[in-house]
């Protein structure tokens, strides 16, 4: 119905729910001190109907895998859980057993063991027996389609993940959960594993953070987007996990989701596929931080950072960048100080031999791009002038020679006559030399004096 209509399966919801909240509303029978899962882990009784021991299954069902199939009634003694099955010889798990099991070293290894088996029989490998950390096997296709062609698989991979966290293995429910969700969202391998890895083993992860970034993971990863349900939109587009390494599964870029590269634990390849890698993938418990909730307060959740903030940091780093003997941006204050200059020099333009060669006057930086501005502007506008060029050109492949400056749409021209010497600070001025004298006079277009004052309106006749 959940496929249908694209809503919750709350059947599913109500059930997992009651799960991890440890049965709320159970009442124990009294067993009169019976412990039948207990005694069938200590290898002291078999299991029912026409079972066999559990150190029989664990040596001589590894491979057998028509009969971890063909056979229902192993299952729920591998995995008990304290609520009732379908197998009413199997009875359900009680507190007492569960602290049992947890004390005893030898049932915690055969159950790792069992664990083992199933992982095998579903094309899996448990990679890191600390963390959980489980990875493809090598005969993961074969096992995967067999996956895929029966579904109550489904509902014996729920008692695993289920019976794990009951029985002191909570850490293993992460991974293993996270498994399924990367080759159903994201390598897309076992489609029909998809509905029950969202509705079940998703949920089935008892640790909150663990659950939450599970959550977000599937919510990246599903498609279409706006069709997913398990998780309220809004909280899951604000919850971003603080992940300290890289993920279990990077999906590449290039190729898509369905271009991923075959893996195994054995061929030690990158979780991605890429290529190969010589760090093992690490369980989802130690690979994400504590990222905060996706209900309740936003606190724990990284604000992005304010404009300026953002500015301020790009300014930084290209002052860092930046090499110590390369000159900066200008200032407005260094501009000014250019174009005065600059200006200066045009006014207090004297005379030259024309025997001499011009001295280029130095460049500040910067001036380089006024100095183009301005001579773009003199070929322009003297195209259209009638000014009485001087005999002694000035050769125009010098870009630095900045003594030549425009007046009221003419040419300022030199005047051979008078060769005077700038004010003090003019650039591109020859030295003072002895008899010279100042006379700042120019020649307009019509060839008139326009007097010595420098502060006369350029360009006037």
């Amino acid at each position: 119905m959940s496929r249908m209509t694209g809503s919750r399966n709350w059947r599913a919801m109500q059930d997992m729910r009651r799960y991890r909240h440890h049965y709320p509303d159970l009442v124990e029978q009294d067993c009169n001190g019976d412990m039948p899962n207990l005694s069938f882990y200590k290898n002291e009784i078999c299991f029912l109907p026409n079972g066999c021991f559990i150190e029989d299954i664990l040596q001589n069902w590894r491979d057998n895998y028509d009969l971890l199939e063909d056979n229902h009634s192993y299952i729920q003694w591998l995995f008990p859980l304290r609520e009732p099955g379908v197998n009413w010889h199997a009875k359900p798990l009680t507190l007492k057993e569960v602290q049992a099991f947890k004390s005893s070293e030898e049932v915690k290894e055969r159950f790792v063991q069992a664990y083992e088996l199933m992982l095998g029989f579903y094309g899996i490998q448990l990679q890191d027996r600390n963390t959980g950390a489980v990875c493809r096997a090598q005969n993961y296709h074969s096992r995967f389609q067999n996956l895929n062609w029966h579904s109550h698989n489904n509902l014996r991979i729920t008692r695993i993940l289920k019976s794990l966290g009951e029985l002191g293995l909570e850490h293993y429910q992460a991974p293993l959960a996270r498994f399924f969700l990367e080759e159903t969202l994201v390598r897309r391998e076992l489609p029909g594993v998809r509905q029950s890895a969202l509705d079940y083993f998703l949920f089935a992860v008892r640790s909150r953070r663990q659950r939450r970034e599970l959550v977000h993971f599937a919510w990246e990863h599903f498609r279409p987007r706006c069709k997913f349900v398990w998780g309220p939109h809004d909280k899951l587009q604000r919850f971003r996990p603080q992940a300290s390494l890289q993920p279990l599964v990077a999906p590449r870029q290039a190729g898509g989701d369905e271009g991923l590269q075959d893996q195994t634990c054995d061929q030690g390849r990158d979780p991605g596929g890429d290529g190969v890698s010589t760090q093992a993938p690490q369980p989802l418990s130690v690979k994400h931080q504590d990222a905060g909730a996706l209900e309740g307060d936003q606190g724990d959740e990284a604000e992005p950072p304010s404009p300026k903030e953002s500015k301020k940091r790009k300014l930084e780093a290209n002052r860092r960048e930046q090499a110590p003997g390369e000159p900066g941006p200008q200032s407005p204050s260094e501009v000014e100080k250019i174009a005065l200059n600059l200006e200066g020099c045009a006014l207090s333009q004297g005379s030259q031999d024309p025997g001499e060669m011009e001295q280029p006057c130095p460049q500040p930086p910067g001036a380089r791009v006024a100095d183009e501005v301005r001579k773009r502007r003199k070929v322009e506008e003297g195209a259209g002038d009638e000014t009485v060029v001087d005999s002694t050109p000035v050769p125009a492949s010098t870009p630095s020679q900045c003594c030549r400056a425009q007046r009221g749409g003419g040419e300022v021209e030199e005047d051979p006559q008078n060769q005077g010497a700038p004010p003090q600070g003019a650039c591109g001025s020859p030295p003072e030399g002895p008899g010279s004298a100042t006379t700042g006079t120019s020649v307009d277009v019509s060839g008139e004096a326009a007097g010595t004052d420098p502060s006369a309106k350029p360009g006037t006749p």
